[in-house]
This record gives structure tokens, sequence and C-alpha cells, in this order.
């Protein structure tokens, strides 16, 4: 069974979000569901690179959205985003450093911060911005029109 199960009440009001969201919590549910297994240290690796991955590609798709619908508190998930993506690099590098005597602690730590992180993340900064995005064409088409290729080659 899922550590966490996507409901309706996780929906920030925007399909592409709530997707990007959704992939979240398959990279929690995936590092619970190996977290005893042998081949952990595997799986935290993969984690890492998948969380770094989302990071690029989620919180700018994002910020691009709550800049286009003028969210007064960007600034605030600016912050965030900022807080995630250093855990994910600090982790990487202790991970990196000694992957086999770290992968237990690590996974343990990822799975906390990650929880945490999903709760705050959209059950309260979500649901805050869910009223300048749900029924806003600028903030669907910001989020339809966002690329990767906006991050990697800007």
């Amino acid at each position: 069974m899922p550590l966490i199960e996507w409901t309706d009440d996780m929906s920030v009001g925007l399909l592409e979000l709530d997707d990007d969201h959704k992939l979240i919590i398959e990279a929690i549910n995936q590092l619970d569901e190996n977290a005893n297994d042998a081949t952990r240290k595997d799986v935290v690796r993969q984690c890492l690179m998948r969380l770094r991955r989302y990071a690029e590609f989620h919180f700018a798709r994002e910020e691009n959205v709550l800049a286009a619908c003028a969210f007064p508190a960007l600034a605030v998930q600016k912050k965030e985003h900022q807080d995630f993506v250093k855990f994910i690099q600090e982790a990487t590098q202790r991970f990196d450093a000694k992957p086999a005597e770290s992968a237990e602690i690590i996974s343990q730590e990822l799975l906390g911060f990650l929880r945490d992180w999903l709760r705050n993340h959209i059950l309260i900064e979500g649901m805050a911005y869910r009223p300048y995005v749900e029924h806003s064409a600028v903030a669907k088409q910001a989020a339809k029109s966002f690329k990767a290729t906006e991050i990697w080659w800007s």
C-alpha cells in the first residue's frame, strides 16, 4: 500500500501542476516501498536524480504560472523551492561521498523531508495560490505552454 495517495482535496486547481505534484508522490512511494530493499543504494541514487529533475521542471513551471497570475506570494514560493533544491543538493553530496554507508539514513531523511514538504507545498502553499490559478485562462496557458527548453536553454 502506498505511503501517500493522491486525493482530490490535494488539487491546486490546475491539471498540469496537479500532475507534477503526483510525480513527487510517486517518488516518495517508490522510496518508501524500497526502504528495506537490498538495492536501497540504487533506489536512493535514482530518487535523488529524479528529485533534481523534478525540481528543475516543476518549480520553473509553477513559478511561471504564478508570475503570469500575479500571485502576491511568489517570493515565498521561490524561497520554498530554493530550500527544497538545497536539501536535495546536500543529500546528494553526502550520498555521493559514501553511497553504501549513507543510503539508509539518507533514505529516511528524504522520506521525512518529502512528506513534510509535500504537506506544506500542496496543502498550504498550493491552496493559497489555488484561487489565482483555478479558473484562470492565463494560468492554464502559462502551464500548458511551458517547455523544458525554457529551463535548460534560456
